[in-house]
């Protein structure tokens, strides 16, 4: 099977998972599977890859220890109303992958900024190992050459 037709399956099962999931709160992709796809290892290995798809892109979760069981988050409650998984592939691609698009302005500003916190961070490190230092050197002299308190005593 053409990878492009492997694709467009799994598209299509995501789909009916998340309709399915959305209908009855919660679904075993993998009974699901056998009913409406038919047995054998490709439909539930089908199966495995559209639920860990829909997980991957949050409009669902596994709810049980196995990951056997898939439930719809709040955002896949939301397309699965508003056309279920086809219609989330279909809106534009900033909108899908959740916020608002990027402006390259702002990633120019974002990316100067995280170098000034990079160079900050370095400076702060430097500065507290060198104060560390000096604590231990002080510590030291006082123990070896200076008197010790009379509570010591």
């Amino acid at each position: 099977m053409p990878l492009e037709n492997k694709t467009t399956m799994t598209e299509t099962h995501a789909h009916e998972l998340l309709q399915a999931a959305y209908e009855s709160k919660e679904i075993d992709p993998f009974d699901l599977a056998a009913e409406r796809w038919g047995p054998g290892d490709e439909m539930l290995e089908e199966a495995k890859s559209a639920a860990d798809l829909l997980v991957s892109l949050r409009l669902a979760r596994f709810s049980d220890e196995g990951r056997t069981r898939l439930a719809p988050t709040n955002a896949g409650r939301y397309w699965a109303l508003h056309g279920g998984f086809l219609a989330f592939l279909k809106e534009e691609p900033e909108k899908a992958g959740g916020g608002r698009p990027k402006s390259p302005e702002a990633e120019a500003l974002r990316a100067a900024y995280m170098a000034l916190r990079l160079k900050t961070f370095w400076w702060s490190f430097g500065m507290s190992a060198a104060g560390f230092l000096l604590a231990i050197i002080s510590l030291v002299v006082a123990l070896a050459c200076g008197e010790s308190p009379h509570r010591w005593r």
